[in-house]
């Protein structure tokens, strides 16, 4: 039991290195993924608002050049009036105005839902705004603390490594050797305490005859089927 004691240590560290690993590759990436995804999600809220009320700003300028192409032509036609010499020609040239005073009638009507989609534009613009700074206030602090703890899981991987390789000074070549070709078989998982007569990992009862060999401690003893390394946890089986 006494040689396995620095190697359950190293498997528990290198349990916490995977798990430090996995949140440093995997979780803390994808965190601040989805956190600079929320903050772009609400900045273009904002840049849609931006772009339908310039929509509609171009849409009144079109309509206003439009209006004032519509008066020109009116103008000409009302001096027309004066010189035709036939009343089908009069006639024709009072259809024209007539037909132009509607367009520009129908175009003033628009200008004027314009400035009313104008202006609840502008709310929903001052809404989004305050909304993107709240989220974005509320997403940089989440962002400092997952950035804090990504330094403090460094830190802390950077003090296993080196813990791991001082354990490995305590452990013979060939059990290390051992501990590696399972664990790289296994998940990572090379040890296995028994509990109550039964591999703690795949749950098979140990023989009698195995468990008291194991209870003595005079040789490694791997289980009948997981092939792990056994060993008795003191304290709990205490």
């Amino acid at each position: 039991m006494e040689d396995l004691k620095p190697l359950i240590e190293l498997q528990d560290n290198d349990i916490e290195i995977r798990k430090i690993e996995k949140r440093l590759n995997e979780e803390i990436p994808l965190l601040l993924k989805e956190i600079q995804e929320g903050e772009e999600r609400a900045e273009l809220m904002v840049k849609q608002v931006e772009e339908k009320i310039e929509k509609n700003l171009k849409e009144r300028r079109d309509i206003d050049l439009e209006i004032k192409s519509i008066l020109e032509t009116m103008g000409k036609h009302r001096a027309q009036l004066n010189t035709v010499k036939t009343n089908e020609a009069y006639k024709a040239l009072i259809e024209e105005i007539e037909d132009d005073e509607e367009k520009k009638s129908s175009m003033e009507d628009r200008i004027i839902e314009l400035m009313i989609e104008e202006e609840e534009l502008q709310k929903e613009k001052k809404s989004n705004k305050e909304e993107f700074s709240k989220i974005r206030e509320e997403f940089s602090k989440k962002k400092k603390l997952v950035l804090k703890e990504q330094k403090g899981l460094e830190t802390r991987k950077r003090k296993l490594l080196e813990e791991r390789e001082k354990l490995k000074e305590k452990i013979k070549p060939e059990l290390l050797r051992l501990y590696v070709q399972i664990a790289n078989k296994r998940n990572g998982i090379a040890l296995s305490p028994v509990h109550d007569g039964f591999c703690s990992v795949c749950q098979i009862r140990i023989r009698p005859q195995v468990l008291e060999e194991l209870k003595k401690g005079e040789k490694i003893i791997r289980c009948e089927n997981c092939s792990r390394i056994l060993y008795i946890n003191e304290e709990k089986e205490t």
